[in-house]
């Protein structure tokens, strides 16, 4: 059983910077935040509706996104402005403990239907298993390339950590054939293995986005949870490869980039998150519930980006504007999973006279369904058992979406694409599977 974080840092930082000292104490910034900062070419990020969860008046905050001066001192952030290092190697400093996890994600969506997905990770099971052990610490890539009929091609693949390097101040990633690179505004995702390959160009139509510090710490502890959405919506182009056959792809496509220094069945309930497109607006909604330990808080973000203007319509995150609601259940594609799932999340925004809403709908078309920890060994049963978790799952479907902005200057609703998870770690938040009434 993993000890539980002590907090060991936390309190000296809340003395060191409140004497104004935080500067000077080595070693209480953020794991791959160390060192010196960077001043090669970073966006903007105004978030003029971006709201956090409360915290004491200049101090450190738990179980939300860290938005106060002390939080963005502790992480060596700037309020609005987004360098290039925050996308690099954030857990170099401890790629050698199995429960620290990193991974750079991208998908595309291709004018003529076809879906790519392409992700380069530093874990096995991307800090979904407790207990993961030296086994779970190895680099792997997902490449997957789905046909508009549906048919998927490529996978995942195992490395071995000489074929793994990446850089620290800025996104330079290369595993094996694989290379993931960028500097914040155009991105280059390229490799082949077997007979699935992609050379693809990313090109940002708006500015990165990140909630605050993009940074959750797990109550008065060190552990904690990253995120850096860095092309919400972006334009693509280049070739993808199945079966040998090279073909021109054109369309949209995005890019975050995640990582935490312990697994996620330790801190986290489960989590749901939505992106999709609506006319000229690129949507994201995400909203984590934390565990009981850690005042079971729910983490909501809710993001609006104008693609035409390139300018941001809400960016929003913390329970004080932003609400998410899931509903209708509906049974699992997954006969082993032993519930219904909600298939629908509303997200509302309200500040001021400012109002807007989108919503989320499972179609039948799904992405993925996978159960982790089938085959759990001792430590990750002891584990399991000790958090009161049953089953880990995560699933993906695509949706339909509906948003409505209501906001100064913008009036306007439609509809749109795109597509929604859910990553359940324990089914307590799962509805009860529905049984049919005997006529």
């Amino acid at each position: 059983m993993c000890a539980q974080p002590a907090p060991s840092r936390r309190a000296l930082l809340r003395t060191t910077i409140a004497a104004g000292l935080g500067a000077a104490v080595p070693g209480l910034t953020v794991a791959g935040c160390a060192g010196p900062r960077r001043t090669e070419a970073a966006a903007a990020s105004p978030s003029p509706t971006a709201t956090g969860p409360r915290s004491p008046a200049g101090g450190l905050t738990s179980n939300g996104y860290g938005h106060t001066d002390a939080d963005y001192a502790r992480a060596g952030l700037q309020r609005d402005r987004i360098q290039q290092w925050e996308d690099g190697f954030r857990t170099a400093g401890q790629n050698d403990d199995p429960n620290v996890f990193e991974w750079w994600y991208s998908d595309f969506t291709g004018d003529d239907g076809t879906v790519v997905s392409f992700t380069l990770s530093t874990r096995l099971d991307d800090g979904f298993v407790p207990e993961p052990g030296e086994a779970g610490r190895r680099p792997k890539s997902s490449v997957i390339v789905t046909d508009p009929d549906g048919t998927s091609h490529g996978g995942v693949h195992t490395f071995e950590w000489s074929d793994f390097s990446s850089a620290e101040d800025r996104c330079d990633v290369r595993l094996g054939p694989f290379t993931f690179t960028g500097d914040l505004k155009t991105y280059h995702m390229k490799g082949q293995s077997g007979d699935v390959g992609v050379d693809l160009t990313l090109t940002n139509l708006v500015q990165p986005f990140r909630p605050g510090t993009g940074i959750i710490y797990f109550g008065d502890t060190d552990y904690h949870f990253g995120w850096l959405c860095v092309v919400p919506s972006g334009t693509a182009t280049g070739t993808v490869t199945v079966d040998g056959k090279q073909r021109s792809f054109t369309g949209h496509g995005y890019h975050d980039h995640n990582w935490g220094n312990r697994p996620f069945p330790y801190g986290v309930e489960h989590w749901r998150w939505g992106r999709g497109s609506v006319d000229r607006y690129a949507v994201i909604g995400a909203d984590l519930h934390l565990r009981k330990e850690y005042d079971s808080a729910t983490v909501p973000v809710f993001l609006v980006e104008d693609t035409k203007t390139g300018k941001r319509t809400v960016g929003a995150y913390g329970t004080d504007t932003v609400t998410a609601v899931e509903s209708d259940p509906e049974p699992h594609p997954d006969a082993a999973y032993p519930a219904d799932y909600y298939s629908r999340v509303h997200w509302t925004y309200h500040n001021g006279d400012d109002k807007a809403d989108f919503t989320f709908t499972d179609t039948n078309q799904l992405i993925v369904a996978r159960q982790y920890v089938t085959k759990p060994t001792q430590a990750q049963k002891d584990a399991m058992g000790k958090l009161g978790i049953d089953e880990i799952w995560y699933t993906r479907y695509a949706t339909t979406n509906s948003l409505t902005l209501d906001l100064a200057g913008t009036h306007t609703s439609g509809t749109g694409t795109g597509t929604l998870e859910a990553a359940q770690f324990g089914l307590g938040s799962a509805p009860p599977r529905a049984t049919s009434t005997p006529s």
